[in-house]
């Protein structure tokens, strides 16, 4: 199988390939097309800047890290 920057194959509970996880910020212009005829997202605007999964950690702990700082 040929391994593709910024894709990445998610097995299900049995083991078995099921899931696609892809890098919005690499390949949201190759999906858009794709994307709009499905009709799930009428416009994808701003998917280029969308946060990784890394950032949206990092971000989330950052707040969390507040809130509790504030509140202690």
């Amino acid at each position: 199988m040929n391994a593709v920057r910024g894709v990445t194959f998610e097995k299900d509970a049995m083991g078995v390939n099921r899931f696609i996880r892809v890098d919005m910020k690499q390949h949201a212009e190759a999906l858009r097309p794709f994307m709009q005829t499905l009709g799930i997202i009428p416009s994808l605007e701003g998917w280029e800047d969308g946060l990784t999964s890394e950032d949206f950690l990092m971000s989330a702990k950052r707040m969390l890290r507040k809130k509790f700082d504030d509140r202690n």
